[in-house]
């Protein structure tokens, strides 16, 4: 289902919301060379462009648009799920912590891009994304990495984790690591294989791809679950 820089441009340019002006501003700041510059995590977690992917926090939906016509985007700021729906992408105007069992779907896979560290609650998201993934589901999740210059900082972010609290948190949701990556977008290919171990320690993110197990090591027996948290 990938598609390439002049198909984007077509699609964006011929369905987009904006004036020229804009829809050009959007295709070259978000959809184009989106796929080269993901390559080295498609190709690394293996990822099968024809799944069925929930993509949460999709914005215009520029990597949505690579997967399977039937995936879902999850995008809280009402333009943009507006552009990405005009688009022909299926995007609901939600948000993720507030709405996420309201979905009635189950995906191949769930797709959390610099997004965790925004959320109120890390580890109820988590759990409920469980919810959403058929048998074998994977979950990709990317986030920056707590930095010794403090670059990991920022007024929107609730939540600062290193990859070791990352690793816990999502076992303790449920999930096995299948792998982790530090790979940066604007780094060539082959600088990404060779910095991959110094880069998930001391780069400027971590990516992670796990699979849903069919229960968490948690013993809810043991601990006093808030009313809004559901098993």
């Amino acid at each position: 289902m990938k598609k390439t820089n002049q198909e984007l441009e077509k699609i964006i340019l011929e369905k987009g919301l904006g004036d020229a002006a804009e829809n050009a501003r959007i295709y070259h700041k978000f959809f184009k060379d989106w796929q080269f510059r993901n390559s080295y995590i498609y190709e690394r977690f293996n990822l099968d462009f024809n799944s069925k992917i929930l993509d949460i926090g999709c914005t215009y939906g520029h990597n949505l648009i690579h997967f399977a016509p039937e995936s879902v985007g999850i995008e809280a700021n009402v333009r943009e799920a507006e552009f990405a729906r005009a688009l022909g992408l299926r995007v609901v105007n939600v948000n993720a912590e507030d709405d996420l069992g309201d979905l009635a779907e189950q995906f191949d896979l769930i797709w959390c891009t610099d997004f965790l560290v925004h959320m109120i609650s890390p580890y109820k998201f988590l759990y409920d994304c469980r919810k959403l993934l058929g048998e074998n589901g994977r979950l990709i999740i990317q986030i920056p990495l707590m930095s010794i210059f403090n670059k990991h900082r920022s007024s929107c972010h609730f939540y600062a984790f290193n990859k070791k609290s990352l690793l816990y948190l999502l076992e303790m949701s449920g999930y096995k690591v299948i792998k982790t990556s530090g790979s940066v977008r604007r780094l060539a290919f082959t600088l990404n294989r060779i910095l991959e171990p110094a880069l998930q320690l001391w780069g400027g993110n971590i990516w992670v791809l796990a699979e849903k197990q069919e229960k968490t090591p948690v013993n809810f027996d043991k601990v006093y679950l808030p009313k809004w948290f559901k098993l």
